[in-house]
């Protein structure tokens, strides 16, 4: 259940000072299809080396940049950096199975409480905050692999659910986590909550599952 209050010692509060998140998982964790062959690796923000957070912005700038540009909040790179380097930022990348070097995709989470339309109740969830993929791993089931595990994170830690923010304008990735996930919109997501001529005027749903 939703917790009421965000006081020290909260289930999210605890989990937030586990070191690692996904240590209920056999490791190394894998992913092979077709002619992919990859290993997954967990990191906490403090443990990222910068040359992978450099590589995680630079991926997120090359896929996304258009659209964040013409978005209603356009693109602030200091901001960004800032996302993704936050103190609960958590990073699975997924690289070769035998050239590290070789990065192929990786999704950034965190763990966080959201409101909910009962004013009273804040929801645990486990936030993808990204995920992207080079072109050369797309369409062959490494961004279901990768929403597959923190969906298995957040059921693990007892979250309320899994969560996220998608732009209107990205078609596939909306029909990508409704269509082929099981996300709908969340109970606090514009289309949900407001009357229609209202919920236009935002260009983004909030998109979530419960973590049963």
């Amino acid at each position: 259940m939703p917790i009421h209050e965000n006081e020290p010692g909260s289930l999210l509060d605890r989990v937030n000072k586990e070191p690692c998140l996904v240590n209920f998982l056999e490791s190394p964790i894998t992913y092979q299809c077709q002619n992919l062959d990859l290993v997954i690796d967990y990191y906490s923000v403090t443990d990222l080396p910068s040359r992978l957070h450099e590589w995680t912005f630079n991926l997120v700038k090359s896929n996304l940049l258009d659209m964040y540009k013409n978005s209603q909040g356009g693109w602030n790179e200091q901001e960004k950096r800032a996302e993704m380097l936050a103190p609960q930022a958590r990073y699975l990348i997924a690289r070769s199975a035998t050239d590290p070097t070789d990065l192929k995709g990786f999704l950034l989470f965190q763990m966080i409480q959201e409101e909910t339309m009962d004013d009273d109740i804040m929801a645990n969830c486990a936030y993808c905050y990204e995920v992207q993929l080079m072109e050369s791993a797309r369409n062959k089931g490494l961004g279901e692999c990768l929403m597959g595990l923190l969906y298995q994170i957040g059921k693990h830690w007892k979250l309320d659910k899994v969560m996220l923010t998608v732009f209107k304008a990205n078609e596939g990735a909306f029909r990508f986590y409704t269509k082929k996930l099981g996300f709908e919109l969340d109970e606090i997501s514009p289309g949900a909550c407001l009357p229609r001529y209202k919920a236009r005027l935002f260009d983004y749903e909030l998109l979530s599952k419960p973590c049963k």
